[in-house]
Formats: structure tokens, C-alpha cells, sequence
């Protein structure tokens, strides 16, 4: 009841904010920095921590990227120049387990934009710029119990307009977004599935020549796969992939992340992550290359209060 009721209120918080500015803007930060503590990119299917019950997480992350934005030739193929050489990103998030199977978790970003000295055309920017970001809201609702081993979870989420929609770092309108996630608990690793879709009804940019078909992130195919692999009970890496699909589909513009990091943890709940991305493979919107720090803090419940795992 409790899920049901949590997962209303985030629904009616969807519908009530689906209305859109009336400009047009896309955020080319589209690193959405995940609130798991083995992974980076790709939500988790919030397994479960027993004989620990987690309650509150914090998650800070500091993200680079370069060439986020290139202006194109006139047949949209190839590289012309750098709009905005590169975006420094500093993402916080704040979650509640308002039971065993739902949390909500709020983010905020704030962007560091750094424009060439010289601008391909003498419209652009030029110089350092920092903005605010789209605010995050997002829930997590898994819907398999404690005592599988396969954890497979809901994510509805939205994004208000709140950042700065002239430094390319606002989608202009609301973004709402439905993911489904899996994962899967093996004996040496930890295997995570990503698929969704999300809409964002102004994220859209043409100014002609440098987009002659524009730069359309209205609609998008968000799909990842990843593993964790442990080294110890402190340490271990993570693989992952994430494709950003714009639809209809168009090759050079599907900005992707192909991340290989490393995480330390402790047993109190502590975790750092520390990886690099490269993006090319997206096309030649996609951006060149990415690297991310971060760190997690996960507050957990006395073990004694922790309820048992159900059985099979």
C-alpha cells in the first residue's frame, strides 16, 4: 500500500509538470549519474542489503566532458568545429527508502561550460560559464522480493527545467522518463540491465547551416547493459555500456558512454567510484571522451531492525 500510494504521488508530480517552456534547448550533459553504489551510469535494481536495511543514500559526482557539442559540414556527416569545447559537471542527489521496495530520490547539477575562445560562428559563446541545471526527480520501485536473486525494479523519473537553456545545459521542458532494470546476482559478479524511453517535448536545436537536419532529443531509446565484478570485499570494477538512441533514429547524433571504472567501499556504507568513458562511438554528435568521480554514502538501519528476507 505504501508503494502504491508513493508511486501515485510521483505520478500526479509527472502529469502536473508536462507542460514545456516555449524555447527550445537541449542539455548535451546528458550524463543522468546513477544512485547505485556499484554502478555509475546504470541504475540498479535496488537489491536488497540484508541483514542491513539502507534508509538514506547521498551521492556526489564530478563529471568532464569534452566536445559535447560540434557543429557539423552541411551534409550533417562530419565535424566542422567545437561549440563548446567542454562541460564540467557537479551532480548531488538526496534519497529516502520509504519502504523496503520504493525510494525517491531529488538531484540537482551545476555546470561549469567552457566555450572556445574563438566561436566557429560570432553567435556562439565564448569563454567560462556556470550554469544550473535540470533538477532531478526520480523514484525506484522494485518488484521482486528480498529473496531473489534476480532484482528487477521500475524507475519513473522527471527533470524540470530549471537549468540555463542558452548554455546548451536545459532541455528546455519538462523530461519525463519510464526505466526498467534488472539485476542479476551471480556467485563471482553482478550482471545490470537497463531499458527505457524518455520525452522532453522542446529538446530540440536548429540553427541552420551548422544542424541542417537540427539536433532533435525530443524523443529518446535510453538502453545499457553492465557488470560489477568484485576483487575483494572492498574493492572492484565495473563495465558499462549505455546507448542514447534519439528517434526517429539518427546515426550521428547518439551521444553513448562506454565507462570501465573502479569502486572502493567500506563496511560502513562508503563507497567511491572513479571511471572514463569514450563517446565516438555515438556518431559524431556523440561526445569524445568522459571522466567521472564520485562518492556514496549509504545510511543503514540497525541489523537487528532489518526484516528478514522472504523465502522462496
Amino acid at each position: 500500500m505504501k508503494i502504491m500510494k508513493a508511486s501515485g504521488l510521483l505520478g500526479i508530480l509527472l502529469l502536473a509538470t508536462s507542460a514545456g517552456a516555449s524555447v527550445n534547448s537541449i542539455n548535451v550533459q546528458t550524463y543522468n549519474p546513477s544512485t547505485s553504489d556499484r554502478f555509475v551510469i546504470l541504475e540498479d535494481g535496488f537489491r536488497s542489503e540484508w541483514p542491513k536495511t539502507a534508509r538514506f543514500y547521498f551521492g556526489m559526482n564530478y563529471n568532464y566532458v569534452s566536445e559535447p557539442l560540434v557543429a557539423l559540414t552541411s551534409t550533417g556527416t562530419a565535424k566542422l568545429g567545437n561549440i563548446i569545447d567542454n562541460i564540467q559537471t557537479i551532480d548531488t542527489f538526496l534519497g529516502i527508502k520509504l519502504s523496503n521496495n520504493f525510494g525517491i530520490f531529488i538531484g540537482a547539477p551545476i555546470h561549469f561550460v567552457t566555450f572556445p575562445v574563438v566561436p566557429i560562428r560570432p553567435y556562439y559563446s565564448t569563454g567560462s560559464v556556470t550554469s544550473f541545471g535540470d533538477l532531478k526527480i526520480m523514484g525506484k520501485i522494485r518488484l521482486t522480493d528480498d529473496s531473489s536473486n534476480t532484482s528487477i525494479a521500475l524507475i519513473p523519473e522527471v527533470h524540470l527545467a530549471t537549468g540555463d537553456t542558452y548554455n546548451f545545459v536545459s532541455d528546455a521542458s519538462t523530461y519525463i522518463a519510464l526505466r526498467a532494470t534488472l539485476e542479476r546476482q551471480f556467485q563471482d559478479w553482478t550482471l545490470v540491465v537497463n531499458l527505457g524511453y524518455a520525452s522532453a517535448m522542446n529538446a530540440l536545436y536548429v540553427n541552420p547551416p551548422e544542424f541542417p537536419l537540427g539536433v532533435d532529443y525530443r524523443k529518446r531509446l535510453i538502453a545499457g547493459v553492465g557488470g560489477f565484478l568484485p576483487f575483494n570485499a572492498a574493492c572492484g570494477m565495473n563495465f558499462e555500456l549505455q546507448s542514447i538512441s534519439m528517434l526517429p533514429f539518427d546515426k550521428n547524433v547518439s551521444p553513448n558512454d562506454a565507462y570501465l571504472g573502479f569502486r572502493y567501499a567500506t563496511p560502513d556504507g562508503l563507497a567511491f567510484t572513479a571511471g572514463a568513458s569514450v563517446g565516438q562511438i555515438g556518431g559524431v554528435q556523440g561526445q569524445d571522451f568522459r571522466a567521472i568521480a564520485g562518492v556514496r554514502y549509504t545510511f543503514f538501519e540497525a541489523e537487528n531492525l532489518a526484516p528478514k528476507p522472504l523465502s522462496n
